[in-house]
């Protein structure tokens, strides 16, 4: 490592994580890389998570509180707003980096090749003991293509502050946070690292969420995923299928809902894409398409949570 080390920021977006909190917060500060700040939002927790909090007063670490809970998306953008260093990193308040995560990163870009501008590295899922992602074995350098067609499943890592740009999470979607990830990946030079360096938990109650269908919820997230262009091109080229599914379930949600200008540009994205299906879709009555896409058996999917 050299002499003189960038400062690296690390976001902690949390709401009502009292039990897991500590946890996260603790395997932060245990990192053997020296210059990091730790920005934790607080989306409006009801429960004890403050006063859990409340206990470090280690000089790295700035808490943000939401009065009121505004969402996962909304309390890490606000996160990413506070960002002072150099390279930044996202964690879940659940989960947890080993304690040599950062340096292990940080070395590439220090000592391997300066002009790396993002670090990927695989995860431990807890429930299974394996690789939270499948990738290729080897490490090294990593382009947009192999990115998007051979790396699948979750996944951890490092970035360039620089790459944010302007760009943040869009607050307006449920999930879909790849609606940001993906123009980052179109200007970074990209390091993949195959080893586990976060604890990514997925036992716990919290984590399965059993809600009554919202109709209107979904109206709101499909009028507003068609602005994601970028997003959706990404989809068509290298994920077919739910380009696919995503757009006919759009333009379905839109017809139903009244809102034919929308469904016509889903249905625009579409062009060469199941025509007969698409036409009679578009032509049929709201409810008649309803039926149809119940027939073809779909299921939701939606990703970058």
């Amino acid at each position: 490592m050299t002499d003189k080390l960038p400062l690296v920021s690390i976001v902690m977006a949390t709401y009502n994580r009292a039990g897991t909190i500590e946890r996260a917060v603790n395997s932060v500060l245990g990192q053997t890389y020296p210059f990091i700040e730790l920005i934790i939002v607080d989306d409006g927790s009801v429960d004890n998570t403050l006063e859990i909090l409340g206990r470090y007063s280690h000089p790295s670490i700035r808490i943000i509180r939401h009065e009121k809970n505004k969402g996962v998306t909304a309390a890490k953008n606000t996160g990413l707003n506070e960002i002072r260093g150099e390279w930044f990193t996202i964690l879940d308040s659940d989960d947890e980096m080993v304690k040599d995560a950062i340096m292990a990163m940080m070395r590439f870009p220090l000592e391997v090749d300066s002009t790396i501008t993002a670090v990927t590295c695989n995860c431990i899922d807890t429930t299974t003991g394996k690789f939270s992602g499948t990738g290729p074995e080897r490490e090294g350098l990593v382009t947009q293509d192999e990115l998007m067609t051979k790396f699948h499943g979750e996944f951890w890592g490092l970035t360039k502050t620089e790459l944010l740009g302007n760009d943040r999470f869009n607050e307006k979607l449920r999930g879909f946070e790849s609606t940001l990830w993906y123009k980052i990946d179109d200007r970074a030079r990209r390091y993949y690292y195959p080893q586990a360096l976060r604890i990514y938990h997925t036992e716990g109650q919290d984590r399965i969420m059993k809600k009554k269908y919202d109709f209107e919820k979904d109206v709101q997230l499909y009028e507003n995923l068609i602005e994601e262009q970028h997003f959706l091109l990404k989809q068509k080229k290298y994920d077919p299928s739910d380009f696919d599914y995503l757009c006919r379930t759009g333009l379905m949600i839109m017809r139903l809902a009244g809102k034919k200008s929308i469904a016509a540009r889903y249905f625009d994205l579409l062009s060469g894409v199941n025509q007969g299906w698409r036409n009679r879709l578009m032509m049929a009555s709201p409810i008649a398409a309803a039926l149809e896409l119940k027939l073809v058996g779909l299921k939701k999917r939606i990703k970058g949570t």
